[in-house]
């Protein structure tokens, strides 16, 4: 079975830094308790609208993710927030893939993994049968190589 979760956080969606909730003792974690901390100027807990501008993601979802709807954000709503969105992210993948296999063999082959740009960049590191294809299987096994390696040369939070 696919991990979902990974596959997308880490091959579409690199930028959206706020939190790899599954790793809570991990750096990213970390960074992003860290930037909530520098964002909380009146150190109380939460991030208002200006001060959620220190972290973009945050203030582009403020609404979404201030659940009790007080007017500020916690860092367990945003934790809460960042969860429920990981198997929207994962459909949008799966979609991704599907969209980009005009043949609709269930592989990509080199010129239809050009819709996808880190697929592309990496193909001949995932394509690990070298049959000048890469299937989603292949994809999610790459990624998930890639985060252990990361694990191993990253320093982690205490």
């Amino acid at each position: 079975m696919l991990k979902p979760v990974l596959f997308v956080l880490l091959l579409l969606f690199p930028a959206f830094a706020l939190a790899d909730s599954a790793d809570k003792s991990g750096e990213k974690q970390y960074r992003m308790e860290e930037q909530f901390k520098k964002a909380d100027k009146d150190n109380d807990g939460t991030l208002t609208k200006d001060e959620a501008k220190a972290m973009p993601h945050v203030a582009k979802h403020f609404k979404e993710i201030d659940t009790d709807k007080d007017g500020t954000v916690s860092m367990d709503e945003i934790r809460t927030f960042m969860k429920s969105h990981k198997d929207d992210a994962h459909k949008r993948g799966e979609e991704s893939f599907k969209k980009a296999d005009k043949d609709n063999d269930g592989t990509l082959t080199r010129e239809e993994a050009k819709a996808m740009t880190n697929v592309y960049k990496n193909f001949d590191a995932i394509d690990t049968d070298k049959d000048g294809t890469v299937s989603l299987e292949e994809v999610h096994n790459f990624m998930k190589a890639k985060r252990e390696q990361n694990k191993t040369t990253k320093p982690q939070a205490n």
